[in-house]
């Protein structure tokens, strides 16, 4: 009986120690991979606070579903319509708080905590923002396919 539990305890500790072994194979290309994408969410943030139509062009996939935190939905085309410099510097401001990402093979959902800030003429704003972006690997490179946008209410 000593000789089957031994047999056992073996069996587990060898299957322990080889998923342990797998875990650490994938672990550094799945941190490769989430360090890509906070860049990512990095990159759109700035784009999107020096509305740099270029940048946005090249993060947002041609079939981006974007969502308004008002519920309105658009595409790429009308997003990027809408990204046209104000000939005054941007008083604007944006910083991802918390960003966490979840990765499924060549698709991610990312979702991002930020706080945008600055001023709309005399009238200063600081206001929260939660978003759920999908990202997938197109053609070698990762790109938004979708987001929604809900303004944290204080």
């Amino acid at each position: 009986m000593k000789y089957l539990q031994l047999i056992v305890l073996l069996t587990i500790a060898a299957a322990s120690t080889a998923v342990t072994q797998a875990e650490s194979k994938v672990a550094p290309s799945q941190r490769s991979v989430e360090r890509q994408l906070i860049e990512l969410e990095r990159q759109l943030s700035e784009a999107l606070v020096k509305e740099d139509a270029a940048v946005l062009d090249r993060l947002w996939s041609n079939d981006l579903v974007f969502t308004f935190p008002n519920g309105k939905m658009s595409n790429k085309a009308q997003r990027l319509a809408g990204q046209k410099p104000s000939a005054e510097s941007s008083q604007s401001t944006n910083v991802n708080d918390q960003v966490k990402v979840h990765v499924y093979g060549n698709t991610a959902v990312v979702t991002v905590l930020s706080t945008w800030k600055g001023s709309a003429g005399a009238q200063e704003y600081s206001d929260q923002y939660q978003a759920t972006h999908a990202w997938v690997k197109q053609q070698g490179r990762w790109q938004l396919v979708a987001a929604h946008v809900s303004q944290v209410k204080k």
